[in-house]
């Protein structure tokens, strides 16, 4: 009996040292792995676009997996244009920032603090396509790199809408038609998220340029004080006529529903359209992948008339005070490569500004198709983030009472806005 027992605390020793060996040794790999990841050269990379902030964590993972020398930390805040403001007056300016849209007096002030560095001699920078890339110059340099271009329209369920025997609207007397038969039957024809004041301004606009086009040039002319949107302009009476009359198709007090929870209840096939743009398609696919999506611009009154207007959306820029810049290069190279940006602009339902890239957006054909054949508008118009807030809340006010403005007396709210922006 006692021989059994000195047996058996014999193997259980051994057992316990062997324990404690194999503890020792998966604690030494993961300290020599840590010491690893702390000579790895470390970049700061943060990203301001929410709707694809799961896209770049893909592309940031892969490219950490894909070599041992860089260490690309993703940095997703809630406000990322008030952290690079504070990090910016901290010295703590990250090494990659993403920004978004054409906001050239933003990049401007970012450049003239010596924040962002030229690109100019990078090599991502000669993967991009060149008419893009000059919209971007600032001093005359370039100072961020666009991956993709966005556009605004109206998603369309087709499944949805096929199924229950509606025909996809090629005219706005079509759109109307078929939104009153969809309400007649007692459904949402469609939704919005007005409770975000962005997103009614860009309505509005994607109205507006359907039928104008670019309004670069009709915009500077009422800062310039040669024209007025109120009384001499027969186009944005029209927009804004249309802007009202398509909301008597929407939910109940527009105002109360933000844009997480419109995208959510479209994707759950809740309503059959969704006034938005192109940046909404990760989201929607993310929470429905098996929505059957058709997104085109807002009808024109004549079928094939609507001009398609693009903007620069995505755009990445590099820290001045970077200490890393071959890895930073490195790190570009990786995101501007052909196999990445079709990743990219796939999954962002996006057109990519690189050369090499000709992704088929079937669910956007009628944007793709204008665009390759270059009979489309680049819009450049845009203004600060502050300005862009005054705005955004006027449209708001707008719609929450409608009944307190006309059209022309809102209209001429805007125009005396614009001026007043202008001035600051």
């Amino acid at each position: 009996m006692k021989k059994n027992l000195k047996m058996f605390l014999l193997i259980a020793v051994c057992a316990m040292a062997s324990c404690c060996l194999l503890y020792i040794r998966e604690a030494d790999e993961k300290q020599q792995i840590h010491s690893e990841k702390k000579e790895k050269e470390k970049l700061v990379f943060l990203t301001s676009k929410r709707e694809t902030r799961h896209i770049f964590e893909k592309i940031i993972a892969d490219f950490n997996e894909s070599q041992d020398e860089i260490y690309v930390e993703h940095m997703a805040v809630p406000n990322p244009d008030q952290e690079l403001q504070i990090r910016a007056v901290q010295g703590e300016f990250p090494d990659i920032v993403e920004f978004i849209g054409m906001q050239k007096d933003e990049l401007g002030k970012y450049v003239k603090g010596g924040y962002l560095r030229a690109l100019d001699t990078f090599s991502a920078t000669h993967c991009v396509n060149e008419h893009f890339l000059e919209k971007l110059k600032i001093l005359g340099g370039t100072y961020v790199l666009p991956l993709s271009v966005n556009y605004r329209g109206i998603f369309y369920n087709k499944k949805l809408l096929e199924e229950e025997g509606y025909q996809i609207p090629s005219t706005y007397a079509e759109l109307i038609d078929t939104m009153q038969q969809i309400k007649k039957a007692g459904k949402l024809p469609i939704i919005f998220a007005d409770k975000d004041s962005w997103t009614i301004h860009q309505g509005w606009d994607a109205i507006d340029m359907s039928s104008r086009g670019s309004q670069d040039d009709f915009f500077q002319n009422v800062l310039n004080g040669d024209a007025f949107l109120y009384y001499e302009d027969s186009i944005a009476l029209d927009s804004t006529r249309k802007f009202l009359e398509i909301r008597k198709y929407g939910q109940k007090q527009t105002v109360n529903t933000g844009y997480d929870e419109a995208v959510k209840k479209f994707a759950n096939g809740e309503a059959y359209m969704f006034f938005q743009g192109n940046w909404a398609y990760p989201m929607i696919k993310k929470i429905n992948p098996d929505i059957d999506l058709l997104f085109m611009p807002f009808p024109a009154y004549h079928e094939n008339q609507a001009k398609v207007v693009v903007k620069i959306d995505a755009t990445l820029g590099v820290s001045a005070s970077c200490k890393h810049l071959e890895a930073v290069e490195q790190f570009l190279d990786y995101v501007f490569s052909k196999n990445v940006s079709e990743y990219y602009a796939d999954k962002a339902g996006a057109y990519s500004c690189i050369k090499s890239v000709d992704v088929e957006d079937s669910y956007a054909k009628a944007f793709t198709d204008s665009i390759r054949s270059g009979e489309f508008f680049l819009e450049e118009f845009a203004y600060e983030t502050e300005k862009s807030d005054a705005i955004n809340a006027l449209f708001q006010n707008f719609i929450s009472s409608p009944q307190r403005d006309t059209e022309k007396s809102f209209l001429k709210e805007l125009n005396d806005l614009l001026i007043q922006q202008k001035g600051d």
